[in-house]
């Protein structure tokens, strides 16, 4: 009895983070910085590497070998991207948070477990799901040939290692032709990177422009003409239909629906993404996610959702689904200080995003973006390197970017931000 009883301790924790992502990683640096206490949390990760920050994968990750820097863990483990320490095995064991690998495949909201693959049950005082998206295939669409080999995508480091490990062995042999196949944040940041280690860059997507959802036509011919005078192609209006294998069994080709077929020595492929929600029933859900509170709590009082799983109110009216870091790292704090009873103010989120692109070169691209793009878009170009839109509604700046080479400063950016949380006149 007493043996069991000491296992049943072992598996019970105050608070339990399911995931191994951004979010999961600021969590815990939000768990030390309210001081927790030793032993009282643990994150059950998925991934065999602990929480890192995502973005890098497509970004300095995929730098080719020449570049000044290259992403490798533990070089950029949480949380280096806010500014704070490398939370690398050290730190991690000795702030008394357990790691438990494996993946979570149900929780028991009424007895309040996750189980951890086939049978592992770990007992919680409150919850935080912080499991991410995954990549939507392109099989979801019908097309043939994506688990061809040298068809990759990047949402995990192992799949980015993967990935370079192919393109040295391109290098390696005079090169070949890169096909990327989607024309938003993972395509475009793709793009740039493969351009550089020498290899003949295509990008395919079936909208009529770039960042489609975000740009107008002026923004993206801005970052078209950019991309087509560094020697990438855009191949717009049509859709990848079949990955076709060559004689070593490889993706050799691509075939267009439009009835074109490329060369193709490698692929990436980006064209969406998916909450991994599937594992906890019993949540209200809304636009693909949990949906929560103003502190990140679920309809289930002893449940949080943060990051990229989470449906919360939006300033802006209704609620949002965001898939990008900044929101990922202040929810996580934001769920975190609420399920310890810190009583934190309600979460009064203002978008942020940005792409930094080509920083291998001597003439990077970087944007940066905050607040809605719901409203009339109108742009303003600042000289040949730079360009910048405001979005307005209601005779006031609701969304303000800025995007060129070598992009914003910290002072622009900083600017940018208090026009949109200022609401400006336009």
């Amino acid at each position: 009895m007493l043996l069991g009883a000491i296992r049943r301790m072992a598996n019970r924790f105050d608070y339990i983070v399911v995931g191994g992502g951004n979010a999961a990683g600021y969590a815990c640096r939000e768990f030390v910085a309210q001081e927790v206490g030793y032993g009282k949390v643990a994150m059950i990760s998925a991934e065999k590497v602990l929480p890192y920050e995502r973005p890098a994968l497509t970004k300095a990750y995929l730098h080719p070998p020449e570049a000044k820097v290259r992403a490798r863990l533990p070089g950029f483990h949480t949380c280096v991207g806010g500014g704070s320490a490398r939370q690398d095995e050290a730190w991690y064991k000795e702030k008394g948070i357990s790691i438990i690998q494996g993946k979570a495949s149900k929780v028991d909201l009424k007895s309040q477990t996750v189980t951890v693959g086939e049978d592992q049950a770990l007992t919680y005082g409150k919850l935080l799901l912080a499991t991410g998206c995954r990549a939507l295939l392109a099989s979801t669409f019908n097309v043939k040939g994506d688990d061809l080999p040298n068809v990759f995508y990047v949402r995990e480091e192992a799949e980015a290692a993967q990935l370079v490990q192919s393109l040295e062995k391109l290098k390696s042999s005079g090169g070949g032709d890169a096909i990327i196949v989607g024309g938003g944040y993972i395509g475009l940041e793709c793009a740039a990177a493969l351009n550089g280690w020498g290899l003949k860059t295509t990008m395919v997507f079936p909208e009529g422009k770039v960042m489609d959802r975000l740009f107008d036509s002026e923004l993206a011919k801005w970052l078209e003409d950019e991309y087509a005078r560094r020697g990438i192609n855009l191949i717009k209006g049509e859709t990848v239909v079949e990955f076709v294998a060559g004689e070593g069994g490889g993706v050799a080709s691509v075939a267009l629906s439009g009835g074109q077929t490329l060369p193709c020595a490698v692929a990436v492929v980006g064209v969406g993404a998916k909450p991994n929600v599937e594992f906890c029933d019993g949540l209200t859900m809304d636009k693909g996610g949990f949906l929560v509170d103003k502190h990140m709590r679920t309809t289930n009082e002893h449940v949080y959702a943060i990051g990229d799983v989470c449906s919360f109110p939006s300033q802006y009216g209704e609620n949002t689904r965001c898939e990008h870091v900044d929101h990922a790292r202040k929810s996580a704090a934001q769920a975190v200080q609420a399920a310890m009873g810190k009583d934190p103010k309600p979460y009064e989120y203002l978008p942020y995003f940005y792409s930094r692109i080509f920083e291998y070169t001597a003439e990077p691209i970087v944007f940066n973006f905050f607040g809605d793009h719901s409203g009339e878009c109108k742009v303003c170009l600042r000289g040949d390197k730079s360009i910048g839109a405001i979005w307005v509604k209601g005779e006031k700046v609701v969304g303000a970017l800025l995007m060129g080479s070598p992009g914003p400063s910290p002072e622009d950016a900083a600017k940018l931000r208090a026009l949109v949380e200022g609401r400006a006149a336009a």
